[in-house]
């Protein structure tokens, strides 16, 4: 009884518990009211103030262009190529005896040592092959006959030699600089590696005389190449072998394509009567046949008989003055090339450069010891040593393109290289009928 009448007195204070609660919850009729943020003002913009103009970025220094000139560029080749030291130049049999003189004045001229392996172009071909079928490479620049350069384009031992032109005036062809403009004339078929540097105007080979054995007014008859193909010369003629790749090939050919194999035929059996053909470099022989009285004719053997006659033997050239009936031929020619992997290739570079240039070629001319040399085939050169006949001649190349004159070979053509390899079969097979010894 007594519990149940406590909790009775606590209901009201229970109840007066929950309403203050409840106020409490629900907030009373004045409330505190909940502040409003006030807005920041946004401020008014001051005026702009005058402001210092910045000051420019520098650029960055520009990136020189290089100076691409001939100028700069030969200046550069010949500080590489003096850098390098030396130049070794293969010779063929012709050059070594010719072409001292001009390489000294490349040397002095450039300040490099010259280094020239002579002998014969066959044999120097055959050496450097060898050498570099055991890796080693130690020639830079091949001047042998087209037979030879032929054997190192086969063995791929040369380098196109466009690439390596600067001199502006060698590949670009004009009347001012260059016989035969437009056209870049080659000695190689490939039209690659060898470009021709000569002009030889003449009769299709040198015709020889000895004075003793033939007089003035019988040698102005002889006035077609078929005078000395005529049997009633046989035994009077000498002549250095033609049945090879080597040396005289270039007039083999010549003579193939200007008279043809009937008239080799012909003189060769002449030749051949008294054991008279020669090995093929033995133009030495041949010369000494003629001053000696042996024969009356010498065949192709100019380069020696030449100094015999200016040393006053009775010796004397009908083709100096008379031009054959068969006309003239103009041979575009001459070799040189530089071989791949050369132990100086700056240097060889400068000398191909010099070799086809204007200074090149009239420093070759000059000092050559050719006593009678090809013209060459740029115009700005003089004549040099060129004897007057066929100087002469150079002059009136127009002319004689003009009447049909002259028969122009081509050396870098197929044509010739077709030639070449024709007249060598029929050529060593007449050798062999006629047996006289050959070195192929």
């Amino acid at each position: 009884m007594r519990a149940r009448s406590s909790l009775k007195w606590m209901w009201p204070v229970l109840a007066s518990l929950g309403l203050l609660v409840g106020l409490a919850v629900c907030g009373s009729e004045d409330p505190t009211p909940t502040p409003t943020p006030t807005p920041t003002p946004t401020p008014a913009p001051a005026a702009a103030a005058t402001a210092e103009p910045a000051a420019p970025t520098a650029a960055p220094d520009p990136t020189p262009t290089p100076d691409t000139s001939f100028e700069a560029q030969w200046a550069q080749l010949i500080a590489d190529a003096q850098a390098e030291g030396e130049l070794v130049l293969s010779l063929g049999g012709t050059d070594s005896r010719h072409i001292r003189d001009t390489l000294t004045e490349f040397g002095k001229k450039f300040d490099i040592r010259m280094i020239a392996s002579t002998g014969s172009g066959s044999a120097n071909t055959t050496r450097i092959l060898a050498e570099r079928a055991r890796g080693r490479y130690t020639a830079d620049y091949n001047l042998a006959g087209t037979s030879s350069t032929q054997r190192m384009i086969e063995a791929n031992a040369l380098v196109p030699v466009e690439p390596l032109i600067v001199d502006p005036t060698i590949l670009n062809r004009t009347p001012e600089h260059w016989h035969l403009s437009p056209k870049v004339w080659w000695s190689d078929v490939d039209n690659l590696y060898s470009m021709a540097d000569q002009l030889n105007i003449a009769n299709f080979e040198d015709l020889w005389y000895n004075t003793d054995r033939l007089s003035e007014a019988e040698a102005a008859q002889i006035t077609s190449w078929w005078d000395i193909a005529d049997p009633k010369w046989a035994g009077e003629i000498a002549m250095a072998g033609y049945a090879t790749r080597g040396s005289g090939a270039t007039g083999r050919v010549r003579i193939h394509l200007g008279l043809g194999q009937e008239y080799w035929e012909a003189v060769t059996r002449n030749a051949a009567e008294g054991n008279h053909v020669l090995d093929f470099s033995d133009y030495r022989g041949c010369a000494e046949l003629v001053a000696r009285g042996a024969v009356t004719f010498g065949f192709g053997c100019d380069r020696e008989i030449r100094p015999l006659a200016e040393s006053g033997l009775p010796l004397k050239a009908i083709t100096d003055t008379m031009v054959m009936e068969e006309g003239l031929s103009a041979e575009v020619g001459g070799t040189g090339s530089v071989i791949d992997q050369a132990p100086h290739p700056r240097a060889a570079q400068l000398f191909v450069n010099w070799w086809y240039s204007q200074d090149g070629m009239e420093t070759d001319v000059n000092f050559t010891r050719n006593f009678a040399p090809a013209p060459k085939l740029r115009s700005d050169v003089g004549q040099g040593k060129v004897p007057d006949a066929e100087w002469n001649r150079v002059g009136q190349l127009q002319s004689l393109l003009d009447r049909d004159a002259v028969f122009v070979i081509d050396q870098g053509s197929d044509v010739f290289e077709e030639a070449r390899a024709t007249s060598l079969e029929y050529m060593q097979a007449l050798y062999n009928e006629l047996g006289i010894v050959f070195t192929p």
